[in-house]
């Protein structure tokens, strides 16, 4: 059984829930990253609990979940050197073990929905200067093209900032337990990191910036199951000063498929009115530059959705704005060859 210092978790939280440099807010996805893996039998029990939680918080929290050597297992044997890197980096030396944003090691144990909601609770009162969103569209082949657009309300303070970029298989099922612990199905599981686990230098200057990636889907990815996770982490200290992920994807970017549509077009989002989230679609018949931005009724610009190359193809965003509040707002599409905005209702 793991034993916890109980007392050093509980300052760590209070430490780092109140002793923050005050930030201009941006909507924070907290993310949790796990150790786990098929041979361990506290894993099989404690999982579904971890897996129901995050299923009920999906709009301001994700995970990356990293199968260690402990046993053989397959989803360790598809990418041990990373896997090894990153569990090292965290201090991972349990199964399973759970951090919350870098910073709150072993955030849960036992595992309990009162716990992840005291977590939850803890990250979210702490502001965060940037917006992470993430576009993920397939590309004719076998790859897929992300965007990442970082949103920087004010400029960082010091430290060594890193932009990290993984491909994450959502949902990987065995017909067969794959180890000795009976489980089948695992969920948000660590693929690759691009361009390496250590990332790039991520900007620390107010503005847009913006990033693309392009990766392969390797023969034992199921593709319908993955997204690119994006995250900046100062590795001074480790926290994950936010996060973001992929979403949606084009329906089809094959040149002569019908379903690539024929001319633009932006259409009414749906819900509307809405509570937090909405969903935003478009169309693009030609490939290249596209932006979608959200929009007060002063004009002012409160979130970049989309900004940077997109292939032809239909697209759907799902747009939480759980960090605005009530009114009305505009959401505009800008190509080089189109532009149009629409109003949506927030209703709290």
């Amino acid at each position: 059984m793991k034993s916890k210092f109980v007392a050093v978790i509980i300052f760590i939280i209070f430490l780092f829930g109140i002793y923050q440099i005050p930030y201009a807010q941006s909507q924070r996805i907290l993310l949790f990253e796990e150790g786990t893996s098929c041979n361990c039998g506290p894993c099989a029990q404690s999982n579904p609990i971890f897996d129901g939680w995050l299923a009920n918080h999906t709009s301001n929290t994700q995970a990356i979940k990293y199968h260690p050597n402990f046993g053989a297992d397959p989803m360790y044997l598809a990418n041990p050197t990373q896997i090894n890197e990153r569990i090292s980096y965290m201090g991972m030396y349990a199964w399973p073990t759970v951090d919350a944003d870098g910073l709150i090691h072993d955030c849960c144990w036992p595992f309990t929905v009162p716990c992840f909601d005291g977590i939850l609770a803890t990250r979210m009162a702490v502001p965060t200067p940037i917006q992470v969103s993430v576009t993920d569209a397939r590309i004719p082949g076998d790859s897929i093209h992300s965007t990442i657009v970082l949103n920087l309300a004010s400029n960082l303070p010091a430290g060594n900032y890193k932009l990290r970029v993984m491909a994450v298989e959502g949902k990987v099922v065995y017909a067969t337990p794959p180890g000795s612990n009976g489980e089948t199905i695992f969920y948000q599981v660590f693929r690759w990191a691009y361009p390496n686990t250590t990332g790039i230098d991520a900007p620390t200057t107010a503005g847009t910036h913006t990033f693309h990636y392009t990766y392969k889907r390797l023969s034992n990815w199921v593709d319908t199951s993955i997204y690119t996770v994006a995250f900046v982490q100062n590795d001074v200290n480790k926290e994950v000063i936010n996060s973001g992920r992929g979403y949606y994807i084009p329906t089809s970017v094959t040149g002569n498929n019908p379903s690539i549509p024929s001319k633009y077009a932006l259409h009414q989002n749906y819900p509307n009115p809405f509570n937090p989230a909405t969903k935003i679609s478009y169309d693009i018949p030609v490939s290249g530059e596209v932006s979608l931005k959200i929009y007060d009724m002063l004009g002012k610009s409160v979130a970049t959705l989309v900004n940077g190359f997109v292939p032809a193809g239909k697209y759907e965003y799902v747009f939480n704005a759980s960090n605005l509040p009530t009114g009305i707002y505009m959401y505009e599409l800008n190509t080089g060859n189109f532009s149009e905005t629409k109003k949506m209702l927030l209703i709290k």
